[in-house]
């Protein structure tokens, strides 16, 4: 999953790391549509560690993740990560 987050709000930042401690930052718009430069891309893992399967829907503690993040007024969208 993914998501855009304004490019240099440490503060805002850290309060997702809190949240999510395995995000990582993208560098591109992404599915998200992020406005780059004054955006930044940031992807939510979807492996084993965040899936109750292989290919598997969410394990609750991650879906929890997920909502929290998407409560932040900062978070226009999660939308699905696609690998092409």
């Amino acid at each position: 999953m993914e998501f855009c987050l304004p490019t240099g709000d440490e503060a805002l930042l850290a309060r997702v790391r809190d949240i999510a401690p395995t995000i990582q930052a993208g560098s591109s718009r992404g599915r998200a549509g992020c406005d780059v430069p004054a955006e930044t891309l940031y992807l939510f893992p979807t492996g084993d560690a965040e899936c109750v399967a292989h290919h598997g829907a969410l394990s609750d503690a991650a879906w929890d993740q997920v909502c929290r993040i998407a409560a932040l007024p900062e978070v226009r969208a999660i939308v699905p990560t696609w690998y092409e």
